[in-house]
């Protein structure tokens, strides 16, 4: 499993490009999971049914994800827009992404050779305008404590920036938190430090 952090979009965004009085509007969009992917190409087809082509590509996982993509013609050419853009969505080095370049044809063939070129330039061009954000990779810790060490408890949470997901109570506190898996080792180690053996948490 990758730990490391990877770059997402901060938010959606559209931009125009032009090619032989052709429009290309490439729209863009953070996306978690192959459905939301698919959620946000449908969500464009209905915005714009006029359209010549919706033509789509999508990196669903992390940036590296080579199984989670997907790419869409839409009736172009085979090979000459949704494989083009997604070649550049994989070379941006962001995950979790979506794109769909909206077609209006201008009148004047482009061939695939140019058609290639001009749905890989409207990527380009928006990804040139993006705001990114760094996503941590985050896990899942369960544990339970006595009454006497929920202020240490507490004080582990605000200090890991942990947040919590479920907390349990009856003789004791049945916690269930989200943390940076990074730092499950650390926030483990201290839990059970200061709550004098007490508190422990599998990490397996």
């Amino acid at each position: 499993m990758n730990t490391q952090p990877y770059r997402v979009l901060s938010a959606p965004l559209m931009v125009q490009t032009d090619v032989k009085r052709s429009k290309f509007l490439a729209y863009v969009a953070p996306t978690q999971g192959i459905e939301a992917a698919k959620a946000f190409i449908q969500q464009i087809k209905l915005k714009h049914p006029d359209a010549s082509h919706n033509c789509s590509a999508f990196v669903a996982g992390r940036p590296e994800n080579t199984v989670d993509i997907g790419y869409s013609d839409d009736g172009e050419p085979s090979g000459c827009a949704g494989r083009p853009m997604l070649n550049v969505l994989q070379g941006s080095g962001v995950g979790e992404i979506t794109v769909v370049v909206t077609r209006y044809f201008g009148g004047t063939k482009l061939g695939t050779g140019g058609m290639a070129r001009a749905y890989g330039a409207a990527v380009s061009a928006v990804l040139a305008e993006i705001e990114t954000k760094e996503k941590s990779v985050s896990c899942e810790l369960a544990f339970s404590c006595d009454y006497q060490w929920t202020t240490q408890v507490e004080m582990l949470v605000n200090q890991f920036d942990v947040i919590i997901v479920s907390a349990n109570y009856h003789e004791g506190i049945d916690y269930t938190i989200e943390i940076d898996v990074r730092q499950r080792e650390e926030f483990a180690a201290l839990i059970h430090q200061r709550t004098n053996g007490q508190v422990s948490i599998d990490l397996t």
